[in-house]
C-alpha cells in the first residue's frame, strides 16, 4: 500500500511540475496585450489657436479680436501639432469672471490635427477670454476677444 501511496504522489509532483514548467515557457502572445498609457496632455503642441466667426473646410473664417453683439457664435479654432497618443483638452469660454461653458474636445494621435469648438454668444457683450486646459487643468494656451 504504502508503494502505491508514494508512486501517486510521485506522479502528482510529475504531472504539477511539468504544468508550471508549460506555463512558464507559453509563447508571449498568449498573455493579455497591455495598452500603453496615454501622453500626457502637456506634450500637446497647440501650433494654431484662432478666434473666428465661422469654420469652413476646416479652417477659421472671419478671425477678430472684436465681434460685434448680432454675432450668433465664436469659434475657437485649434491646430495640434505632432501629437503622440489620444488624449483630451476642454475649452472653457469665460466672460468676464463668469465661466459661460466648457467643450470637452478628443485630440487624436496625428502629425497635424484640427478641431474646434464654438459658444453661443447671443448678444452678450463684454471681454471674453479662452482657455485650453489639459485634463490635469493645466491651461496650455488661452486668446481673448470682445463682443460690443
Amino acid at each position: 500500500m504504502k508503494k502505491v501511496t508514494v508512486f501517486v504522489l510521485v506522479l502528482c509532483l510529475t504531472v504539477l511540475t511539468g504544468a508550471a514548467l508549460a506555463q512558464q515557457q507559453a509563447p508571449a502572445a498568449t498573455a493579455p496585450a497591455v495598452k500603453a498609457a496615454p501622453a500626457p496632455a502637456s506634450a500637446l503642441t497647440i501650433a494654431r489657436m484662432e478666434i473666428a466667426g465661422s469654420v469652413e473646410n476646416r479652417e477659421p473664417v472671419g478671425i477678430a479680436a472684436t465681434f460685434p453683439a448680432t454675432q450668433e457664435k465664436v469659434y475657437c479654432f485649434l491646430e495640434f501639432r505632432n501629437v503622440p497618443a489620444e488624449t483630451s483638452v476642454t475649452v472653457v469660454w469665460t466672460l468676464g469672471l463668469n465661466e459661460m461653458g466648457n467643450v470637452p474636445l478628443t485630440i487624436k494621435p496625428f502629425s497635424k490635427f484640427r478641431t474646434w469648438a464654438n459658444k453661443t454668444i447671443g448678444g452678450m457683450k463684454g471681454d471674453w477670454k479662452v482657455e485650453v486646459k489639459d485634463a490635469s487643468g493645466t491651461v496650455l494656451k488661452a486668446a481673448a476677444f470682445k463682443v460690443e
